[in-house]
């Protein structure tokens, strides 16, 4: 009965409504409305029209419902929550075609890739819903060749309907220029029998190929595999979408494979064409008639992606240019069209190094620059003198061999250098990929604007955080980090349900092996892998927005706190680590649940305005905190972490200060476990594996991972402040008051990885050895030399990297677990020989441009 009714209701409504958008339900309890004041739920097979825009709401009508307490008639919908049941399946769009409009002077409009095209005279398009300032239309057919979704702004397409420009009248059909006497539904038909044609069964003649077609002679067959053409006429092709896109005259295609249809590659178009080549898949088809001879001429490919290897010669696309570094200035250079490159070898972190117009000065270029640029043809490479140069130069094994690391020789600086190093003010960002491509070291690229579609920033917004010195400064100094990035990222679903909340999802799957007969639990499997997030202006000035706030709110600098996030995530919203620590912070699920215990436990005696409030104040204080820290473990009514939310944090979670928005929100609306979760440690840690989606999906993430990550730092700093003004007064270490701000910060650093218990051991035993008076003498990767002594007195004369050395050193043999992990502990500062570590990764974001992002101590 309940579908009998929707059907008599739906044919009554097509005459009624025809211009309007339609929606019926799927899921039951999930899609809720407002009708009356009254918030309900609507069930599967109810039928709602969708309306107007009305601020953050949808009006709609409920056409035909079999919920209890909603009538048919007006009611309303949140305008992101109905996109999202769009997006999600619960809500699926009913066909009702509109009439069609046509159009009676050229017009411009945006398709679905951005990109704007003209529809001209005679093209027919159908007029859909408005979705905020826009009009919905959906081009039929078109001179271009052009079809699908496409936009126009409804003031605009008012105006064009006022003025006849649109008319609904269908116009007497005209016939086109020779290069399109066709009828457009009849050559969609012949390109779609061409594409589902298998070579089986009855094949298309050959009087039907050249239908509509004016040429000297019919073509039967494809042109040459693998030569370049230009074409001399628009051509009609078909996507694998079954959309049928037009190629304008005067564009380069190479034909891919031949049958009784022809695959061709659009290489290049036109320069006075305002088509994006992106909306070509990598492969389309047409008719061998449709590249007859007489209007094809063969041409040179253009530059494309060739591997970059020792001896090739290559020049930039004039419109294109590059950063290098000197490899003994250090210094940043740009380079450009007129310079003629020769790569002589690759570093041992990928980079190219290359030489400039036959100098023997050698440049750096970061690999991810120069292969995005190769990628997308804008290299011109000169194969000749690289094939000569391939074979006859003895010294590319030792360019090879001799490569040495980043910034270590600082003599011979070149002087009289005409090129001056950039402003640091200039900002470098990456175009995200739209579609999945090869680099030329054969390595797949997936395509990677996820985060940007998330985040859906104007333009006049992110213009409007780079206006601030301080955010456009980070933002660089972020953009710059995301291309050092992991590519161990997941695309987590970021679904909402009716109430706007992220659905829990997994994004691991557990393994298993099988020894001796039985299964065992062998570790987690990344569910929905993805790479690394695009260094895009969006992307880049959002987290810098989020990150400088968030320094600022806290009252932590930003340059003390830069290094820990970029060494552990690069920044990556979605980063993940084989251990399963998320995003910016890369918090573990343990960390995660201890803060929001504590959280929860501050906000409900702040509620509450309970007597601990007065407890806890002092602790803010030097000499409050210290008394806390004194007083035995039995009098002390919170924990550390409850304690630094009470004092230090309570204002800025409970105020209305801008900076600490989402220090205020992660606030209101903390993690809480059900009862069902607290059973048990596996019961919680089952729950927070179910919603770790829930913290990789953004704008959120960046707002809870950053503050996470500094107030364990930050906290922990407090602790070590108090540690070592109580050390240096009880063993007499003669430590300064600069050093002992100095080593707070960092053994905090140190404890972001190896915790406050496992740093604070090993620096319990370098008091002990500093007692001796003498202390083992280490070399450049804090290994002890021999038997060789050095005589000290206390910390007296100890340099921060003598400092660091020592604690590497002693964490080797005092920290808590297997050696792999001991290792990996002692080089998270300091790393191994000048590389890697927390130091090593900021002189590698920073490009010699030392303090510009980060402070190292």
């Amino acid at each position: 009965m309940k579908y009998f009714l929707f059907l008599l209701i739906f044919i009554f409504s097509r005459s009624i409504f025809a211009s309007s958008e339609f929606v019926s339900v799927k899921s039951d309890e999930v899609v809720e409305v407002i009708q009356n004041g009254k918030k309900s739920y609507l069930r599967s097979g109810d039928l709602i029209q969708i309306k107007e825009v009305d601020g953050w709401k949808r009006a709609i009508r409920i056409i035909t419902t079999i919920s209890p307490g909603i009538n048919t008639g007006d009611a309303f919908i949140g305008e992101s929550t109905y996109n999202d049941h769009l997006t999600d399946g619960n809500l699926s769009q009913v066909s009702l075609k509109p009439k069609s409009h046509y159009i009676t002077k050229a017009i411009e409009v945006e398709i679905y890739n951005g990109a704007k095209v003209q529809l001209s005279p005679g093209d027919e398009i159908r007029v859909l819903e408005v979705d905020g300032w826009k009009r919905k239309i959906e081009i039929i057919n078109s001179k271009t060749g052009i079809k699908g979704s496409a936009v126009i702004g409804n003031n605009t397409y008012l105006g064009y309907l006022n003025s006849n420009v649109i008319s609904k009248k269908t116009p007497v059909k005209k016939t086109f220029a020779k290069q399109e006497e066709y009828e457009y539904d009849s050559l969609d038909s012949l390109i779609q029998r061409l594409m589902n044609y298998d070579g089986e069964g009855d094949s298309v003649d050959d009087e039907e190929l050249s239908s509509g077609v004016e040429v000297s002679s019919v073509t039967t067959s494809c042109p040459q595999v693998g030569k370049a053409y230009k074409i001399d006429r628009f051509i009609n092709v078909q996507s694998k979408g079954d959309k049928t896109l037009g190629v304008p005259k005067g564009s380069t295609i190479s034909v891919k494979s031949s049958g009784s249809s022809c695959s061709i590659e659009v290489l290049e178009l036109p320069k006075e064409s305002n088509l994006n080549i992106k909306i070509y898949s990598p492969s389309v088809k047409t008719f061998p008639s449709n590249l007859n001879s007489d209007f094809l001429t063969e041409v040179q490919r253009p530059s494309e992606s060739v591997k970059l290897g020792p001896g090739v010669k290559f020049k930039l696309d004039k419109n294109s240019s590059v950063h290098a570094y000197g490899r003994r200035t250090g210094k940043r250079y740009k380079l450009e069209p007129k310079d003629t490159l020769k790569v002589v070898g690759k570093h041992r972190n990928g980079d190219y190094i290359v030489t400039r117009n036959g100098e023997k000065w050698e440049y750096r270029i970061p690999y991810e620059d120069l292969d995005e640029l190769n990628d997308n043809a804008q290299l011109s490479v000169n194969l000749m003198d690289s094939a000569t140069n391939i074979l006859t130069d003895n010294s590319l094994e030792e360019a090879v061999n001799t490569v040495s690391a980043e910034y270590d020789c600082t003599d011979d600086v070149r002087e009289n250098y005409e090129d001056v190093p950039l402003e640091a003010t200039d900002i470098e960002w990456q175009t995200c990929r739209l579609k999945n491509s090869k680099n030329s070291r054969g390595k797949t690229l997936q395509a990677n604007d996820y985060m940007d579609k998330e985040l859906k920033l104007k333009n006049s917004d992110i213009n409007k955080i780079l206006e601030v010195p301080e955010k456009r400064r980070f933002a660089k100094c972020i953009s710059s980090s995301l291309r050092h990035g992991t590519n161990r990222s997941s695309n987590p679903s970021c679904a909402k349900d009716s109430k706007g909340n992220i659905i829990p999802k997994r994004i691991r799957q557990a393994t298993y092996s099988k020894k001796s007969g039985k299964k065992r639990f062998a570790g987690w499997r990344l569910l929905n892998k993805a790479p690394k997030a695009c260094a895009s202006k969006e992307l880049s000035s959002h987290l810098a927005d989020r990150f400088v706030d968030m320094t600022k709110c806290l009252g932590v600098d930003a340059k003390e706190l830069f290094p820990i996030i970029n060494h552990e995530s690069h920044f990556q919203p979605k980063t993940i680590s084989p251990t399963f620590a998320l995003g910016v912070g890369q918090i573990v699920s343990v960390n995660y649940m201890d803060f929001y215990n504590k959280l929860n436990q501050a906000k409900s005696m702040i509620k509450s305005n309970s007597r601990v409030l007065n407890y806890a104040k002092p602790f803010s204080t030097k000499e409050g905190y210290r008394a806390y820290e004194d007083s035995p473990s039995r009098s002390k009514k919170v924990s550390r972490l409850t304690a630094f939310f009470l004092s230090d944090l309570k204002d800025k979670m409970t105020g209305n200060q801008k900076e600490c928005k989402g220090l205020k929100n992660i606030y209101d609306n903390p993690l809480t476990l059900p009862s069902s979760a607290k059973k048990s440690a596996s019961k919680v840690n089952e729950y927070l594996r179910a919603r770790e989606n829930e913290r990789l999906c953004s704008p959120k993430n960046p707002d809870e991972g950053f503050y996470m990550a500094a107030v364990y730092y930050m906290y922990n700093k407090k602790y070590f402040t108090y540690m070592l003004e109580k050390e240096n007064k009880e063993n007499k270490l003669n430590m300064t008051a600069k050093q002992i701000k100095d080593f707070s910060i960092i053994l905090a650093r140190w404890s972001y990885n190896g915790g406050v218990a496992g740093v604070s051991g090993p620096f319990e035993r370098l008091v002990q050895k500093l007692k001796k008076g003498t202390i083992e003498s280490l070399d450049k990767n804090n290994n002890p030399i021999g038997n060789k002594k050095r005589k000290v007195s206390g910390f007296s004369n100890f340099s921060n990297d003598d400092f660091k050395s020592y604690m590497s050193y002693v964490i080797k043999h005092r920290y808590k677990g297997g050696n792999a992990r001991r290792l990996e502990v002692a080089r998270y500062v300091a790393g191994s020989n000048g590389v890697g570590g927390i130091d090593g990764d900021l002189k590698q974001v920073e490009k010699g441009e030392e303090n510009s992002c980060g402070t190292t101590y």
